[in-house]
């Protein structure tokens, strides 16, 4: 296959990770708004909400890992030519930072739900924690999406 083709056929699937994991992220903030607006008047519903939000983490699991291989073999097609700029190594950074605070919002995600589902009321403290980091946590996930994105257009060095 010609060098030109298998690129642009990684950059195609690159995109198509990017666009998994960043929409997943939409969606399960706007179920978490939905949650909390109905937390406390229908609890039952609520939680029903939460169990479809846990649905989503697999998806954004296979975004970002088609996101990685892509872009390994972006660089092995490229043999490395983007890996020692600048803009490169923020987007790579952020990459690996969006990664980590997904995984501890799913963490913290799993915790909501236990307890909810475990306690009628649930634990106000962990309840109250965790929507705090979630609402911080999707102001960030947005924010750093904007940056890779702004970084990989412009290519900023």
């Amino acid at each position: 296959m010609n060098p030109y083709t298998l690129l642009q056929t990684f950059l195609a699937l690159h995109l198509t990770g990017l666009v998994l994991m960043a929409g997943t992220i939409v969606v399960d903030s706007m179920i978490y708004r939905a949650f909390w607006r109905q937390y406390n008047t229908e609890t039952e519903r609520s939680v029903n909400l939460l169990t479809v939000s846990g649905k989503f983490g697999r998806i954004t699991g296979i975004g970002a890992a088609l996101l990685i291989l892509t872009g390994i073999g972006m660089m092995a097609v490229t043999h490395g030519v983007f890996g020692e700029q600048l803009w490169f190594r923020v987007k790579f950074g952020l990459v690996i930072v969006l990664i980590v605070i997904n995984l501890l919002a799913r963490r913290r995600g799993l915790k909501l739900r236990k307890a909810i589902v475990l306690t009628e009321s649930g634990s106000p403290a962990v309840i109250t924690g965790a929507r705090a980091f979630l609402e911080r946590y999707f102001i960030a996930a947005f924010t750093i999406f904007f940056f890779i994105i702004l970084l990989s257009v412009f290519k900023f060095n």
